[in-house]
Formats: C-alpha cells, sequence, structure tokens
C-alpha cells in the first residue's frame, strides 16, 4: 500500500466519525476529495457542509499495518479472554498509531445533497453563521489509533468504538471565524476545541478495557 493509499483507506473506510452519539457533531470522508461535517444539537444545526480534502505531503505518511503488530498474533483458546484485553492494553498504550499524516482540510459553503436535492436551502447554516476566514484551506495533523474508545462526549450509553482520530487542530473554524452573534454558542458547544473522532462501534456486549 502507497503511502497516500493508506490515509484514504483509513480515513474513507468508516461510515462517520463521530465527536458524540447521537450524531450531533460528525465527519465523513470521501475517496473522491470530499467530505461532509455536521454540527447541530437539538433543534439547532450550524454547519451542514462539504469539505474538500487531500494529503498534504505523501511522503511524510507513516502507516502500521494492525494486522502485523505482535499483539494480532494467533493465541491459544485457553489464553483468549487474557488475550483480549492483554491486546486491547498493548494497542492503547504500547503500540504506536496506525495512521500518521498531514491533510489539506478546505470547509466549503456547499451543502450535502439529501434525496437528490440540496439540504434545506432556506435554514441559516454555514455561511450565515461564519465569517470568511473559516473557508479558507488548512493543513491539519491527523493520527488513526485502533482499540475501544468512548466519544469524547457520550450520553449515558454503553456504545465503544475501533477507531479514533485525533487532529492537532479542530477542523471545525476557530471562534473567530464565526459571526459575533455565534460566539456564545461556540463558547458554550465548544466546537472549536473537538479534536477527536470515533468510528466503527463495536457490538455492546464486547469485553475489554477502555482508552480514555
Amino acid at each position: 500500500m502507497n503511502n497516500s493509499a493508506a490515509v484514504y483507506d483509513v480515513l474513507c473506510n468508516e461510515e462517520a466519525w463521530h465527536w458524540d452519539t447521537y450524531d450531533g457533531h460528525k465527519l465523513i470522508f470521501h475517496r473522491d476529495g470530499t467530505g461532509e461535517i455536521t454540527s447541530w444539537a437539538e433543534l439547532n444545526m450550524w454547519i451542514f457542509a462539504i469539505f474538500e480534502w487531500k494529503v498534504h505531503d505523501p511522503t511524510t505518511v507513516e502507516y502500521n499495518d494492525p494486522t502485523t503488530v505482535e499483539y494480532n498474533a494467533p493465541v491459544s483458546p485457553v489464553g483468549a479472554q487474557r488475550s483480549v484485553v492483554h491486546k486491547l492494553f498493548s494497542r492503547s498504550r504500547q503500540a504506536p498509531p496506525e495512521l500518521c499524516a498531514a491533510i489539506e482540510f478546505t470547509l466549503t459553503k456547499r451543502r450535502p445533497l439529501r434525496d437528490g436535492k440540496v439540504f434545506d436551502p432556506q435554514r441559516l447554516i454555514n455561511e450565515d453563521v461564519l465569517l470568511d476566514a473559516a473557508f479558507e484551506p488548512r493543513v491539519l495533523n491527523i493520527t488513526v489509533e485502533r482499540g475501544r474508545f468512548k466519544a469524547p462526549w457520550d450520553r449515558p450509553s454503553k456504545s465503544f468504538f475501533k477507531s479514533r482520530l485525533s487532529f492537532d487542530m479542530s477542523p471545525y473554524p476557530a471562534k473567530e471565524a464565526w459571526r459575533p452573534r455565534q460566539h456564545a454558542m461556540v463558547d458554550s458547544m465548544g466546537q472549536p476545541k473537538m479534536t477527536q473522532f470515533c468510528a466503527q462501534e463495536l457490538a455492546r456486549e464486547d469485553g475489554g478495557c477502555v482508552v480514555m
């Protein structure tokens, strides 16, 4: 697998990356270099937009195939239960991230399609609540880990996820890139501090340790 292909395979192999467990803040990456980003809570929506992305520098991509690390070696049935916990602990505390890379990320004003139509064109979102600075290209450093993770914001639930995507800066715009009337909401919701997202929900009955 070449460097760029690894980034696309890891990021685009998930249905969505969740900051919370109610789909209020999530990312979806598509292989065509676009994606969707969402920010809403209760009856309020602020962002539902398409973003554009690509690998910033393929030569700097670091990919560790999770099928080749030591803790994925076969174990005897007798030690299987103990091995599950050991593997998850090793994966979360000792193993290197599956992926380290930098991506170019540009939020657009375009709204995703739903049922072949532009989503709710009358709703005041995206450029209606953001300044032009929010739509400037940025380079974001990312890592992807495999293990057993809770979503950063988890309403009482038993949801755990196999993958965690971390950014050095939030894919959401900084507070200064929101229109002034939105600043109180941003202070409350904290979109600029949302830097970790989880994907691939595990079966509820799965055992193992939890990575915070």
